[in-house]
Protein backbone atom coordinates (compact mmCIF):
# COMPACT_ATOMS: atom_id res chain seq x y z
CA UNK A 1 0.00 0.00 0.00
CA UNK A 2 1.34 3.16 -0.58
CA UNK A 3 2.84 5.51 2.42
CA UNK A 4 0.10 8.21 1.24
CA UNK A 5 -3.75 7.70 0.24
CA UNK A 6 -3.48 11.45 -0.77
CA UNK A 7 -0.56 13.61 -1.86
CA UNK A 8 -0.73 17.20 -3.24
CA UNK A 9 2.25 18.99 -4.80
CA UNK A 10 2.64 22.94 -5.76
CA UNK A 11 -1.25 22.39 -6.55
CA UNK A 12 -2.64 25.76 -7.96
CA UNK A 13 -6.10 26.14 -8.85
CA UNK A 14 -7.59 29.79 -10.85
CA UNK A 15 -11.43 30.74 -11.09
CA UNK A 16 -11.00 32.36 -14.26
CA UNK A 17 -8.26 35.13 -13.82
CA UNK A 18 -7.88 34.57 -10.16
CA UNK A 19 -5.53 32.51 -8.82
CA UNK A 20 -7.36 30.63 -6.04
CA UNK A 21 -5.25 28.53 -4.18
CA UNK A 22 -1.06 28.72 -4.33
CA UNK A 23 1.78 26.73 -3.86
CA UNK A 24 -0.43 24.11 -1.87
CA UNK A 25 1.84 20.93 -0.53
CA UNK A 26 -0.31 18.14 1.16
CA UNK A 27 0.16 14.57 2.23
CA UNK A 28 -2.24 12.10 4.31
CA UNK A 29 -1.64 8.57 5.26
CA UNK A 30 -4.23 6.42 4.89
CA UNK A 31 -7.23 6.93 7.18
CA UNK A 32 -6.07 10.46 8.41
CA UNK A 33 -8.71 12.78 9.11
CA UNK A 34 -7.42 16.44 8.11
CA UNK A 35 -9.59 19.40 8.85
CA UNK A 36 -8.47 22.63 6.71
CA UNK A 37 -9.67 25.37 8.63
CA UNK A 38 -10.04 28.84 7.87
CA UNK A 39 -12.55 31.93 6.99
CA UNK A 40 -15.07 32.52 4.33
CA UNK A 41 -13.02 33.10 1.06
CA UNK A 42 -9.81 31.79 1.42
CA UNK A 43 -10.09 29.05 -0.76
CA UNK A 44 -11.19 25.56 1.28
CA UNK A 45 -14.21 24.79 -1.01
CA UNK A 46 -12.16 25.82 -4.18
CA UNK A 47 -9.51 22.82 -2.97
CA UNK A 48 -12.07 20.75 -2.67
CA UNK A 49 -13.07 20.66 -6.21
CA UNK A 50 -9.85 20.89 -7.09
CA UNK A 51 -9.17 17.14 -5.78
CA UNK A 52 -12.42 15.73 -6.69
CA UNK A 53 -11.82 16.77 -10.22
CA UNK A 54 -14.22 19.40 -10.77
CA UNK A 55 -12.01 22.19 -11.00
CA UNK A 56 -8.65 21.65 -13.58
CA UNK A 57 -5.27 22.29 -11.68
CA UNK A 58 -3.60 24.78 -12.94
CA UNK A 59 0.15 23.73 -11.83
CA UNK A 60 1.21 21.23 -9.50
CA UNK A 61 -0.23 17.31 -9.52
CA UNK A 62 -2.87 15.48 -7.38
CA UNK A 63 -2.12 11.57 -6.29
CA UNK A 64 -4.25 9.26 -4.50
CA UNK A 65 -3.32 6.30 -3.53
CA UNK A 66 0.25 6.30 -5.59
CA UNK A 67 -1.35 7.02 -8.93
CA UNK A 68 -1.47 10.36 -10.29
CA UNK A 69 -4.94 11.46 -11.06
CA UNK A 70 -4.28 14.93 -11.66
CA UNK A 71 -5.74 15.13 -15.56
CA UNK A 72 -8.23 12.54 -14.79
CA UNK A 73 -12.26 12.58 -14.84
CA UNK A 74 -13.99 13.38 -11.86
CA UNK A 75 -16.11 10.47 -12.37
CA UNK A 76 -12.56 8.09 -12.43
CA UNK A 77 -11.68 9.26 -9.33
CA UNK A 78 -11.92 7.41 -6.18
CA UNK A 79 -13.34 9.83 -4.43
CA UNK A 80 -16.55 11.04 -2.13
CA UNK A 81 -17.73 15.04 -2.28
CA UNK A 82 -20.43 16.33 0.21
CA UNK A 83 -21.12 19.48 -1.26
CA UNK A 84 -21.71 22.71 1.47
CA UNK A 85 -25.63 22.33 0.23
CA UNK A 86 -27.11 18.94 0.46
CA UNK A 87 -27.06 17.49 -2.99
CA UNK A 88 -30.08 14.70 -2.52
CA UNK A 89 -31.82 14.08 -5.72
CA UNK A 90 -35.50 15.26 -4.66
CA UNK A 91 -37.78 12.99 -6.84
CA UNK A 92 -36.23 9.60 -5.13
CA UNK A 93 -36.21 8.35 -1.72
CA UNK A 94 -33.70 7.92 0.66
CA UNK A 95 -33.47 4.28 -0.13
CA UNK A 96 -33.38 4.98 -3.73
CA UNK A 97 -30.59 7.75 -3.46
CA UNK A 98 -28.07 5.33 -1.49
CA UNK A 99 -28.87 2.88 -3.86
CA UNK A 100 -27.45 4.85 -6.62
CA UNK A 101 -24.83 6.32 -4.57
CA UNK A 102 -23.31 2.50 -3.57
CA UNK A 103 -22.98 1.67 -7.36
CA UNK A 104 -21.03 4.66 -8.16
CA UNK A 105 -17.15 3.69 -6.94
CA UNK A 106 -15.39 3.10 -10.56
CA UNK A 107 -13.24 0.76 -8.80
CA UNK A 108 -16.03 -1.97 -8.42
CA UNK A 109 -19.24 -3.12 -9.12
CA UNK A 110 -21.58 -5.01 -6.56
CA UNK A 111 -24.72 -7.00 -6.98
CA UNK A 112 -28.19 -6.08 -5.53
CA UNK A 113 -27.94 -7.94 -2.57
CA UNK A 114 -24.17 -6.27 -1.74
CA UNK A 115 -26.04 -3.03 -2.73
CA UNK A 116 -28.59 -3.88 0.37
CA UNK A 117 -26.11 -5.42 3.10
CA UNK A 118 -24.50 -1.82 2.38
CA UNK A 119 -27.24 0.49 2.94
CA UNK A 120 -27.93 -1.42 6.14
CA UNK A 121 -24.60 -1.17 7.49
CA UNK A 122 -23.93 2.87 6.22
CA UNK A 123 -27.64 3.17 8.25
CA UNK A 124 -26.30 1.84 11.33
CA UNK A 125 -22.85 3.73 11.25
CA UNK A 126 -24.86 6.70 10.58
CA UNK A 127 -27.58 6.24 12.55
CA UNK A 128 -30.48 6.85 9.51
CA UNK A 129 -33.80 5.23 11.19
CA UNK A 130 -35.74 2.66 9.05
CA UNK A 131 -38.49 4.71 8.56
CA UNK A 132 -36.06 7.42 6.62
CA UNK A 133 -35.79 5.13 3.72
CA UNK A 134 -38.49 4.93 1.51
CA UNK A 135 -38.99 8.82 2.47
CA UNK A 136 -38.27 11.59 0.01
CA UNK A 137 -36.00 14.58 1.18
CA UNK A 138 -38.34 17.50 1.72
CA UNK A 139 -39.92 15.19 4.62
CA UNK A 140 -36.89 15.22 6.59
CA UNK A 141 -35.35 17.76 8.75
CA UNK A 142 -31.99 19.61 8.11
CA UNK A 143 -29.95 17.43 10.60
CA UNK A 144 -31.60 14.62 8.84
CA UNK A 145 -30.84 15.61 5.58
CA UNK A 146 -27.38 16.21 6.41
CA UNK A 147 -26.37 12.71 7.84
CA UNK A 148 -28.60 10.67 4.69
CA UNK A 149 -25.89 12.80 2.78
CA UNK A 150 -23.25 12.31 4.35
CA UNK A 151 -23.88 8.18 4.34
CA UNK A 152 -24.34 8.71 0.27
CA UNK A 153 -20.68 9.93 0.42
CA UNK A 154 -19.70 7.11 2.69
CA UNK A 155 -21.57 4.00 0.92
CA UNK A 156 -19.58 4.06 -2.14
CA UNK A 157 -16.44 3.74 0.01
CA UNK A 158 -14.00 6.07 -1.67
CA UNK A 159 -10.42 6.25 -1.29
CA UNK A 160 -10.46 9.99 0.12
CA UNK A 161 -13.55 11.68 1.31
CA UNK A 162 -14.16 14.98 1.02
CA UNK A 163 -16.76 17.04 3.12
CA UNK A 164 -17.42 20.87 2.36
CA UNK A 165 -18.92 22.24 5.61
CA UNK A 166 -20.83 19.46 6.77
CA UNK A 167 -22.16 20.94 10.18
CA UNK A 168 -23.82 23.97 7.84
CA UNK A 169 -26.98 25.18 8.34
CA UNK A 170 -27.54 22.63 10.90
CA UNK A 171 -28.56 23.10 14.77
CA UNK A 172 -26.18 22.68 17.70
CA UNK A 173 -27.54 19.22 18.45
CA UNK A 174 -27.43 17.86 15.03
CA UNK A 175 -23.59 18.72 14.56
CA UNK A 176 -23.02 17.02 18.06
CA UNK A 177 -24.90 13.77 16.70
CA UNK A 178 -23.15 14.03 13.27
CA UNK A 179 -19.41 15.02 14.47
CA UNK A 180 -20.10 11.67 16.60
CA UNK A 181 -21.23 9.56 13.41
CA UNK A 182 -17.88 11.53 11.63
CA UNK A 183 -15.55 10.50 14.24
CA UNK A 184 -17.08 7.05 14.72
CA UNK A 185 -16.52 6.33 10.89
CA UNK A 186 -12.38 7.48 11.31
CA UNK A 187 -12.09 5.36 13.70
CA UNK A 188 -13.22 2.23 11.93
CA UNK A 189 -10.08 0.21 10.27
CA UNK A 190 -11.27 0.73 6.90
CA UNK A 191 -12.01 4.48 6.96
CA UNK A 192 -11.22 6.44 4.14
CA UNK A 193 -8.84 9.12 4.50
CA UNK A 194 -10.61 12.79 5.19
CA UNK A 195 -10.32 16.34 3.90
CA UNK A 196 -13.22 18.42 5.76
CA UNK A 197 -12.99 22.28 5.32
CA UNK A 198 -14.58 24.32 7.81
CA UNK A 199 -14.23 27.83 9.45
CA UNK A 200 -14.86 26.47 13.18
CA UNK A 201 -12.01 25.88 15.42
CA UNK A 202 -13.87 23.34 17.75
CA UNK A 203 -15.02 21.59 14.93
CA UNK A 204 -11.68 21.18 13.81
CA UNK A 205 -9.96 20.40 17.54
CA UNK A 206 -12.93 17.50 17.86
CA UNK A 207 -12.44 15.69 14.70
CA UNK A 208 -8.53 16.39 13.00
CA UNK A 209 -5.59 14.36 13.05
CA UNK A 210 -4.35 17.11 11.09
CA UNK A 211 -4.68 20.72 11.15
CA UNK A 212 -4.20 22.69 7.94
CA UNK A 213 -4.59 26.88 8.35
CA UNK A 214 -5.34 28.50 5.38
CA UNK A 215 -5.24 32.24 4.33
CA UNK A 216 -6.01 33.77 1.00
CA UNK A 217 -5.18 30.54 -1.01
CA UNK A 218 -1.91 29.51 0.78
CA UNK A 219 -0.74 27.04 4.20
CA UNK A 220 -0.18 29.37 7.09
CA UNK A 221 0.72 26.10 8.85
CA UNK A 222 0.03 22.11 9.10
CA UNK A 223 0.04 20.40 12.51
CA UNK A 224 -1.54 18.53 14.89
CA UNK A 225 -4.36 19.93 16.69
CA UNK A 226 -2.32 20.34 19.69
CA UNK A 227 0.44 21.60 17.82
CA UNK A 228 -1.73 24.28 15.62
CA UNK A 229 -3.26 25.45 19.31
CA UNK A 230 -0.54 25.58 21.82
CA UNK A 231 2.67 26.86 19.61
CA UNK A 232 1.00 29.07 16.35
CA UNK A 233 2.96 30.51 14.10
CA UNK A 234 1.38 33.77 13.35
CA UNK A 235 -1.28 35.66 15.05
CA UNK A 236 -3.62 34.77 12.60
CA UNK A 237 -3.32 30.75 13.17
CA UNK A 238 -3.49 31.86 16.71
CA UNK A 239 -7.29 32.99 16.09
CA UNK A 240 -7.74 30.71 14.25
CA UNK A 241 -8.38 28.21 17.33
CA UNK A 242 -10.37 28.73 20.32
CA UNK A 243 -13.57 30.00 22.11
CA UNK A 244 -13.19 32.36 23.36
CA UNK A 245 -10.55 33.50 20.85
CA UNK A 246 -6.86 33.89 22.07
CA UNK A 247 -5.78 37.25 23.44
CA UNK A 248 -2.76 38.93 21.27
CA UNK A 249 -1.28 41.63 23.01
CA UNK A 250 1.33 44.16 21.73
CA UNK A 251 4.62 42.86 22.38
CA UNK A 252 5.96 46.20 22.82
CA UNK A 253 3.31 47.76 24.69
CA UNK A 254 3.69 44.39 26.90
CA UNK A 255 7.25 44.73 27.47
CA UNK A 256 7.31 48.73 27.80
CA UNK A 257 3.98 47.95 30.97
CA UNK A 258 6.95 44.84 32.64
CA UNK A 259 10.33 45.16 31.21
CA UNK A 260 11.43 41.85 32.79
CA UNK A 261 9.08 40.16 30.52
CA UNK A 262 11.05 41.24 27.78
CA UNK A 263 14.15 39.74 29.39
CA UNK A 264 12.25 36.50 29.82
CA UNK A 265 11.18 35.66 26.34
CA UNK A 266 12.63 34.06 24.13
CA UNK A 267 12.26 36.24 21.43
CA UNK A 268 12.49 35.61 17.27
CA UNK A 269 16.27 36.78 15.75
CA UNK A 270 15.99 39.09 12.85
CA UNK A 271 12.61 40.25 14.23
CA UNK A 272 11.14 44.08 15.01
CA UNK A 273 9.29 43.55 17.85
CA UNK A 274 6.75 46.08 16.49
CA UNK A 275 5.99 43.40 14.32
CA UNK A 276 5.43 40.81 17.28
CA UNK A 277 2.78 39.91 19.12
CA UNK A 278 2.25 37.39 22.22
CA UNK A 279 -0.55 34.88 22.57
CA UNK A 280 -2.16 34.54 25.80
CA UNK A 281 -4.62 31.50 25.99
CA UNK A 282 -7.63 32.93 28.15
CA UNK A 283 -7.54 29.23 29.95
CA UNK A 284 -4.23 29.67 31.18
CA UNK A 285 -4.66 33.14 32.89
CA UNK A 286 -5.39 32.56 36.73
CA UNK A 287 -7.03 34.84 39.47
CA UNK A 288 -4.91 35.80 42.03
CA UNK A 289 -5.91 38.33 44.76
CA UNK A 290 -7.04 41.90 44.96
CA UNK A 291 -5.46 44.21 43.63
CA UNK A 292 -4.12 47.27 45.35
CA UNK A 293 -2.28 50.48 43.77
CA UNK A 294 0.09 48.66 42.06
CA UNK A 295 -0.14 49.64 37.73
CA UNK A 296 2.63 47.64 35.75
CA UNK A 297 3.28 43.80 35.56
CA UNK A 298 6.36 41.97 37.12
CA UNK A 299 7.62 38.40 36.68
CA UNK A 300 8.00 36.34 39.57
CA UNK A 301 10.96 34.07 39.98
CA UNK A 302 8.66 30.99 39.08
CA UNK A 303 8.18 32.15 36.26
CA UNK A 304 4.95 33.89 36.14
CA UNK A 305 3.86 37.05 34.52
CA UNK A 306 1.60 39.07 36.99
CA UNK A 307 -0.34 41.11 36.03
CA UNK A 308 -3.17 44.15 37.03
CA UNK A 309 -7.00 44.48 35.46
CA UNK A 310 -10.38 45.64 36.65
CA UNK A 311 -13.08 43.58 35.59
CA UNK A 312 -15.20 44.95 33.07
CA UNK A 313 -17.67 41.98 32.99
CA UNK A 314 -18.45 38.55 34.26
CA UNK A 315 -20.55 35.47 32.76
CA UNK A 316 -21.32 32.32 34.26
CA UNK A 317 -20.82 29.37 31.73
CA UNK A 318 -22.19 26.30 33.40
CA UNK A 319 -18.89 25.33 35.23
CA UNK A 320 -16.51 27.99 34.13
CA UNK A 321 -16.46 31.44 34.24
CA UNK A 322 -15.31 34.14 31.84
CA UNK A 323 -14.18 37.39 32.45
CA UNK A 324 -13.70 40.75 30.65
CA UNK A 325 -10.80 42.80 32.08
CA UNK A 326 -9.44 46.04 31.01
CA UNK A 327 -5.63 45.42 31.87
CA UNK A 328 -4.44 48.76 34.10
CA UNK A 329 -1.25 50.64 33.10
CA UNK A 330 -1.90 50.82 29.36
CA UNK A 331 -3.93 53.64 28.58
CA UNK A 332 -5.29 52.29 24.88
CA UNK A 333 -5.52 49.01 26.60
CA UNK A 334 -8.54 46.65 24.85
CA UNK A 335 -10.22 44.35 26.90
CA UNK A 336 -8.80 40.32 27.74
CA UNK A 337 -10.77 37.16 27.61
CA UNK A 338 -10.35 34.86 30.74
CA UNK A 339 -12.27 31.64 31.32
CA UNK A 340 -11.81 29.96 34.93
CA UNK A 341 -12.30 26.44 35.51
CA UNK A 342 -14.75 27.59 38.60
CA UNK A 343 -18.37 29.35 39.08
CA UNK A 344 -17.73 30.63 42.53
CA UNK A 345 -15.51 33.16 40.92
CA UNK A 346 -14.91 36.07 43.79
CA UNK A 347 -14.43 38.71 41.00
CA UNK A 348 -17.13 41.50 40.24
CA UNK A 349 -17.68 44.33 37.64
CA UNK A 350 -15.78 47.33 39.22
CA UNK A 351 -13.23 45.45 41.26
CA UNK A 352 -9.36 45.54 40.45
CA UNK A 353 -7.16 42.23 40.64
CA UNK A 354 -3.88 40.46 40.32
CA UNK A 355 -3.99 38.02 37.18
CA UNK A 356 -0.66 35.42 36.20
CA UNK A 357 0.52 32.95 33.44
CA UNK A 358 2.78 31.20 33.18
CA UNK A 359 5.64 32.33 31.01
CA UNK A 360 6.23 29.04 29.28
CA UNK A 361 2.08 29.40 28.27
CA UNK A 362 3.10 32.13 26.19
CA UNK A 363 4.17 32.46 22.79
CA UNK A 364 5.96 35.48 20.23
CA UNK A 365 4.36 34.96 17.20
CA UNK A 366 4.65 37.32 14.14
CA UNK A 367 1.87 39.79 13.69
CA UNK A 368 0.31 43.07 14.61
CA UNK A 369 -3.06 42.70 16.97
CA UNK A 370 -4.30 45.56 15.06
CA UNK A 371 -4.10 43.98 12.07
CA UNK A 372 -6.04 41.23 13.21
CA UNK A 373 -8.83 43.05 15.01
CA UNK A 374 -7.81 41.54 18.49
CA UNK A 375 -6.26 42.60 22.09
CA UNK A 376 -3.64 44.89 22.94
CA UNK A 377 -2.33 45.57 26.35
Amino acid sequence: MPAHSLEIAALALDRGSKRVVNSFDLSLSPGEYCVVLGPSGCGKSTLLHGIAGLIEATEGSIAIHGKEVTRVAARRRNVGLLFQHDTMYPHLSVEQTLRIAAQANPERHLSASEIDQRILAISETMSLDSAWLPRRPETLSGGQRRRVALAKTLIREPSVCLLDEPMAAIDRLASERLMERLAEVSRQKESPTFVHVTHDGEEAMRLADKIVVMSEGEILQVGPPSEIYQSPHSAEVALALGSPSCNLIALVEAIQNCPQLGEALELPDGQSPKNLSLTLRPETIQLLEPASDQNNGTVTESGKWQFPATVLERRDLGGRTLLRLAPIGSENAVPLSVTIADSGVPANPGTRWIFQTPISKLRVVAGSPRHCHCPAI
